[in-house]
């Protein structure tokens, strides 16, 4: 309804006035006829004025009611707005602080000498050329990544055959008479899938085992390669530190299962002494003694009748 239909009773409504006085006046009476009509014509306008007022009215409230919705969206909006904004800033700031390491860790970086030897890197590189879909190698940590799912089967420690001949070839590099005597670091890494429980995965329970028995099973292949023991050390992380986002919902990421291998600018400790534990040596057992016949013999004190565990290599 628009404003001219709304006056329509008004304007109605003033002209049965008009009209009643004009003709009062002039000729002092109307018919009782033209009188009856001229009410009947006043009251429908005067309906038709009541509806228009009750339509006004409603229209009021609704536009009352927008406004108030669109006072509330503005309002949000305008808090989602500085929301946005700090949220922005905030993100502004991280890179710039992330920008601001990276600068100083580059100038570290280029202060510092090489990782490795000239020689070693080249090799190195020339390796991971070899298996570019299974190696990584990072020159700037002396580092080199075997990835999981080309290393090992899924959910075991055993080393697949071409993995295997990389290893090899690796442990020819790091028996080098140049890097001969660095320690080297395995580290075991997975992504957040959890294990599940098999009769073939009874060792590696979760994630942490799996990880670390990987790196177990690397370390023992570079041993039998040639690689000293007492270079090496062996562990695992689990989930723990992925170098990639998982899916979500513990659907994981082939990037984070992975082992690392790091070739350390620590050396083997000089005058390092290896146990090799010997035959035991003969021991003399105390007679027993017995007090009564109806009791058992005295055993020496500390001594336990409980069958020695013996603890797993």
């Amino acid at each position: 309804m628009n404003l001219f239909s709304c006056m329509r009773p008004v304007c109605l409504l003033a002209c049965l006035a008009l009209s009643t006085a004009f003709l009062t006046t002039t000729t002092g009476c109307v018919s009782q006829e033209e009188h009856k009509r001229l009410e009947s014509a006043f009251a429908q306008a005067r309906q038709q004025l009541a509806e228009a007022e009750h339509d006004i009215d409603a229209l009021r409230k609704q536009v009352m009611n927008l406004e108030a919705q669109l006072a509330e969206k503005e309002a949000a909006l305008a808090a989602g707005n500085t929301g946005i904004e700090a949220l922005k800033k905030e993100r502004d700031d991280l890179l710039a602080q992330v920008a601001k390491l990276r600068d100083q860790i580059d100038k570290l970086l280029a202060a510092a000498p090489p990782a490795l030897p000239p020689a070693i890197t080249s090799a190195l590189e020339d390796l991971a050329k070899m298996y570019p879909d299974l190696l990584e190698f990072d020159p700037t940590l002396g580092m080199i990544r075997f990835k999981s799912d080309l290393t090992f089967d899924l959910g075991s420690t055993e080393v697949k055959a071409r993995a295997r001949e990389a290893l090899q070839a690796f442990a020819g590099i790091l028996n080098n008479a140049a890097i001969v005597n660095n320690e080297v670091r395995i580290v075991g890494h997975t992504d957040d899938v959890p294990i599940r429980a098999t009769a073939k995965n009874v060792m590696n329970p979760t994630n942490w085992y799996l990880s670390t028995n990987r790196a177990h099973a690397v370390r023992e292949l570079l041993n039998k390669d040639g690689v000293g023991g007492t270079r090496m050390q062996a562990a695992g992380w689990g989930e723990e530190r992925p170098i990639a986002p998982n899916a979500p919902g513990k659907r994981g990421n082939e990037k984070n299962r992975r082992v690392d291998i790091y070739i350390l600018p620590t050396t083997i400790p000089e005058n390092l002494t290896v146990s090799t534990p010997g035959p035991a040596a003969p021991r003399t057992l105390a007679p027993r003694v017995h007090t009564t016949p109806h009791l058992p013999a005295a055993r020496p004190a500390g001594a336990t009748t409980a069958p020695a565990v013996p603890i797993p290599s």
